[in-house]
């Protein structure tokens, strides 16, 4: 996949050679983007941060070419959800998107977190995309045999 920088920022990186996601970085000029930080506020020229219940949609520097019949899907890092309570609010970015990408993460803890300039925030994985069309057809349709599921829901198939 081929990517180009629109601002400093470090390029996107596996934490091994057989991580599925690539690590994406918050940019180092973090003050050329406080007008697109909804609910996060600029602490210093390096560092952001975000209110309970609050977000940051924060330009990631990167814009990428998309290779066919694939996506780009944002995955929270591990450490950043449990250590910083960041969750991913928007996650697709489709192949035709040409734009630069955004890293959108909400602080869905109970404490003010802060993120630098330079941290790792989010893995984007490549995942292939099927462009089936939807077709309505007749309940009675829709399914040629009954699976063992059946129309089961939550915790039809086994305990908690």
């Amino acid at each position: 996949m081929q990517i180009a920088k629109v601002r400093t920022v470090k390029t996107p990186t596996r934490g091994t050679p057989r991580s599925a996601g690539l690590d994406f970085y918050v940019p180092d000029d973090l003050s050329m983007i406080s007008d697109k930080l909804h609910g996060a506020w600029p602490q210093s020229f390096d560092t952001i941060s975000i209110a309970p219940g609050g977000s940051a949609f924060i330009p990631s520097g990167i814009k990428a070419n998309i290779p066919d019949g694939h996506a780009l899907i944002a995955f929270n890092k591990s450490g950043v959800a449990l250590k910083k309570s960041l969750f991913i609010g928007a996650c697709v970015i489709d192949e035709d998107y040409q734009g630069e990408i955004h890293l959108h993460v909400v602080n869905v803890g109970n404490e003010t977190v802060s993120i630098s300039a330079g941290e790792k925030l989010i893995q984007l994985v490549l995942v292939p995309v099927s462009y089936e069309s939807v077709q309505v057809v007749d309940e009675s349709l829709l399914f040629a045999q009954d699976s063992q599921r059946g129309s089961g829901g939550f915790g039809s198939t086994g305990d908690f």
